[in-house]
């Protein structure tokens, strides 16, 4: 990704976040420069003292009448003091909250632009590595907006009020000075860019470690089943080693750059002491002076070793920020900003879907998954899809839930294309079950209802009972307040799947869709589910995908695929009557004990 895009994303996605807290950043602005030219005036407050008070009474002997003088700049310079600390305090703890907030806020807008991503983004990219996105790199970017950006601002506008007074008592012994500056721009400039590529690696290295150990922990069961735990560890030490050497390489070109920006500080000081002896003996330099010259050579390269560091900060966040733009540079789907007018249907209601010649590869040099399949199904009416293993059931169900887009041809609900509906509008009209149902931590209720507005109890259990859920729940410890542990652990694959059902019928949706909904179960769990099924059918729009013959056989359309393209077509009597693909089939299920 262009640098151009990542400022672009960095605009459109900080932008309206800080422009909230304008007016706190305002009070911001107005302190920094406050608190500079503050610290600039003490030591010219010192230099005061020693030539205007000090020095005349050491040559006079009258040493009384500095007294009261003296004591006057003393209680000046504490009131300065006392007031750049304030100054301080007051634009870092606004800063403070404000660089809070905003990260509070980025990372809910992240997360809430994750969740619309397109699912096939999630069959490349390791859940590891968004998790990475939406926490640690967060967490790097929000370093640099609590503190440090601004802090750099503030170390810069010191160094030119400092500059700015020295140039005012002393332009020619500034300038001595100033022959060090290019060597210490260049020092910062050639480690600022390993710095970042440093930190990028190990960004990039972090995130792959994380994929991996959620991959692994995702999947821990068939880890230790198989005895693959020394594998799995072997792998991540990979992965983390990675990431070791790279934050240690990152740590080294910090640490050298802080090493010679003390060395340059030294530098300075010693040819400082070296031009100004012969000034200071032949009067062309007075002792305040140099004084305050070497006091301001202290306090400047302060801010200059603290930019250094600020340096590192800055450049973990660029390499989040990297991380961070790739994720939001993703395209949404193109429904995802509904269109008025374009919708085809008033009331949201289901009345017909039409695919037209519909195409589709996984890869742009991929073969053809899907080679012109046609087929319309209308409201109320149920169609089942079977088919080998390859032959495309599951890519079709995946294009007309937008799991993937890139199709040729035409998908079309209530005539409308499907890429023109949003993603809002077509979950309210299509629910799926999955063969493997996912669970979350949570109650039963929770599963079924999702929490989603204007769900009532009431509701989820009516739908429980629909889909003879209720029994099994009800037998449970605390019935539909019983706790389902991560994946549903503690619940049968058959009562995962009554649970997946009551979900899409609480859901209102005209249109169910089952994904082998039926398979994996025990045959009392099976009857429970076929007579669900058998209510979907009678009063749904129902697309299954099953292997089962009683799901299958009382569906009023059967497409069999064979290969991407539809083999047959008909109902279970007339396809049994050709005696072609699907016979075959059913002889197979027939054979298998499927069903009957």
């Amino acid at each position: 990704m262009s640098t151009r895009l990542k400022d672009n994303a960095l605009v459109r996605l900080l932008g309206p976040l800080l422009y909230a807290h304008r007016f706190k950043l305002l009070v911001v602005l107005a302190m920094m420069p406050i608190s500079s030219v503050l610290a600039a005036l003490v030591p010219y407050l010192t230099k005061v003292a020693i030539d205007s008070y000090i020095v005349p009474a050491a040559q006079t002997g009258v040493l009384e009448t500095a007294y009261q003088p003296l004591l006057n700049l003393v209680g000046l310079a504490a009131l300065v003091v006392v007031g750049g600390y304030l100054a301080d305090a007051v634009y870092l703890s606004i800063l403070q909250r404000v660089g809070q907030g905003v990260i509070a806020q980025l990372r809910d807008t992240v997360y809430a632009r994750t969740l619309r991503l397109p699912r096939a983004y999630f069959d490349t990219h390791p859940i590891g590595t968004v998790l990475t996105r939406v926490t640690s790199d967060i967490e790097a970017l929000g370093e640099t907006l609590a503190t440090g950006s601004v802090s750099m601002l503030v170390d810069i506008l010191k160094t030119l009020a400092f500059l700015a007074m020295m140039f005012a008592l002393d332009w020619r012994l500034t300038l001595v000075l100033l022959l060090i500056i290019p060597v210490l721009v260049l020092m910062i400039a050639f480690f600022q860019a390993r710095v970042r590529s440093s930190f990028f690696l190990a960004r990039q290295a972090l995130s792959e470690a994380t994929g991996y150990l959620q991959e692994c922990l995702s999947g821990i069961k068939t880890v230790q089943l198989y005895g693959a735990e020394q594998l799995a560890v072997r792998n991540f030490a990979q992965r983390n080693k990675r990431h070791y050497r790279a934050q240690n390489a990152s740590n080294l070109y910090d640490a050298l750059l802080f090493s010679l920006v003390e060395g340059v500080t030294t530098l300075a000081l010693a040819l400082m002491l070296w031009y100004s002896a012969g000034e200071l003996l032949s009067g062309l330099l007075t002792l305040g002076v140099l004084v305050a010259f070497m006091e301001y050579i202290q306090r400047m390269f302060v801010p200059v070793r603290e930019f250094t560091q600020q340096i590192a900060v800055l450049q973990r966040a660029m390499a989040a920020l990297d991380h961070i733009s790739e994720l939001v540079q993703v395209p949404l789907d193109p429904a995802e900003v509904e269109q008025p007018g374009q919708q085809g249907w008033e009331d949201g209601a289901f009345q017909s879907l039409q695919f037209e010649n519909v195409r589709y590869r996984y890869r742009a040099e991929g073969p053809e998954i899907l080679k012109g399949i046609s087929f319309s199904l209308s409201r109320g009416k149920t169609l089942a899809i079977v088919g080998a293993t390859g032959s495309g059931k599951s890519t079709l169900l995946r294009l007309l839930t937008r799991a993937y887009d890139g199709y040729e041809g035409s998908i079309r609900i209530n005539g409308v294309e499907l890429r023109e509906i949003s993603a809002a509008r077509l979950s309210s009209l299509i629910s799926m079950v999955h063969q493997n149902v996912f669970l979350y931590r949570g109650s039963v209720a929770f599963n079924i209802g999702m929490d989603r507005e204007g769900i009532t109890p009431l509701q989820i259990e009516t739908a429980s009972r629909y889909v003879n859920a209720h029994g099994f729940v009800h037998r449970l410890e605390g019935g539909y307040d019983f706790e389902i542990v991560q994946g549903g652990a503690n619940l049968s694959a058959g009562e995962g799947q009554l649970i997946a059902l009551a979900r899409a019928v609480v859901a209102e949706a005209e249109m169910i869709v089952l994904d082998e909904a039926t398979s994996s179960v025990d045959s009392v769990t099976e009857s429970l589910i076929q007579q669900a099924v058998s209510k979907l059918y009678a009063d749904k729009t129902v697309i299954a995908v099953a292997h089962r013959l009683s799901t299958i056989r009382s569906a009023d359309t059967i497409l069999v695929l064979d290969a991407g393209q539809i083999a047959e077509a008909g109902s279970h009597e007339q396809l049994l009557r050709q005696g072609g693909l699907y016979a075959a089939l059913v002889g197979e299920m027939q054979g298998e004990g499927a069903g009957g």
